[in-house]
């Protein structure tokens, strides 16, 4: 939550029905929870509130970083150190942060204005590409923002590729303003199984012998991302990967169950000259 006002955990947990677990030093960062999840807050600034997040249903914690931004570019610069310092920790753990940005990363994220902010989203797209982490994208409204004629999407989740592994999907949806100048955003995810470090991406050797990969891969590589340089490679990597395990389980399915199986090598027989096995026929 973004509050307005001085924190009242009492208050606000028996009207929103969840169970008040921290906020930032400068209160303008809330963490709720619903009975049974935890959430432990491992460090908070000014501008973001870094924790982990735990559930009976998960295997292991998962990391989340709320973020509250100030408004200035020169303020801003702290905020995207701290996003540095904290994913060299992250190594190898999902991560999500998201929140009120206050800063676009893209022309088209704002209407209404033709304000020169080529400067902050150069630095805002710096801090994404060094913590190596990427938007998921998103439905719903194009804008989180808007005030007097001015509409910006400031609000957004970003995950890094660990997340997007443990994970089967993340689903973030841009709710309708009603209250307030800023819409909700909300992040659903679904858990496969109780393993969230989940399984290694392997190559199959006979997926190019398929006559729809070439196509699937083609179609599924020019998807614009939203994104350029390395992040946008990094994300249509990783699209890619979710994209041919959900087609290797739907053509393929089990290979072990479905009667494909990895055939040993065998050496060629060869006859020599005199009528007798030659040296490719014995034992290796």
């Amino acid at each position: 939550m973004e509050p307005l006002t001085s924190p009242n955990p009492e208050k606000f947990s028996k009207a929103l029905g969840l169970a008040f677990q921290g906020s930032n030093r400068n209160g303008k960062i809330w963490v709720f929870v619903v009975e049974g999840p935890s959430f432990m807050v491992e460090r908070d600034t000014d501008q973001a509130l870094f924790g982990r997040f735990g559930s009976p249903r998960l295997a292991s914690h998962l990391c989340v970083s709320t973020i509250y931004a100030k408004c200035t570019r020169s303020e801003r610069l702290h905020l995207w150190d701290e996003l540095r310092e904290c994913s060299i920790l992250m190594e190898g753990t999902p991560w999500m942060i998201g929140g009120d940005f206050n800063t676009i990363l893209h022309p088209r994220d704002k209407v209404g204005s033709d304000t020169n902010r080529q400067a902050e989203m150069v630095d805002f797209a710096e801090a994404i590409e060094d913590c190596r982490i990427l938007d998921p994208g998103f439905d719903g409204s194009e804008f989180t923002w808007a005030k007097n004629g001015l509409f910006e999407r400031l609000d957004r989740i970003l995950v890094n590729e660990r997340w997007a592994q443990s994970l089967e999907t993340t689903r973030v949806t841009n709710l309708p303003r009603i209250a307030s100048d800023h819409g909700p955003v909300l992040v659903r995810c679904k858990v496969t199984s109780n393993n969230i470090g989940g399984r290694p991406f392997r190559f199959q050797n006979m997926w190019i012998r398929h006559e729809g990969f070439e196509d699937l891969v083609r179609g599924d590589w020019i998807q614009p991302t939203e994104s350029e340089g390395l992040l946008n490679f990094q994300i249509k990597l990783a699209r890619l990967k979710r994209t041919l395990k959900v087609w290797n389980k739907e053509t393929f399915g089990n290979i072990t169950t479905s009667g494909i199986w990895r055939r040993k090598l065998q050496w060629p027989k060869v006859i020599s000259k005199e009528g007798q096995p030659g040296e490719h026929d014995r034992d290796q």
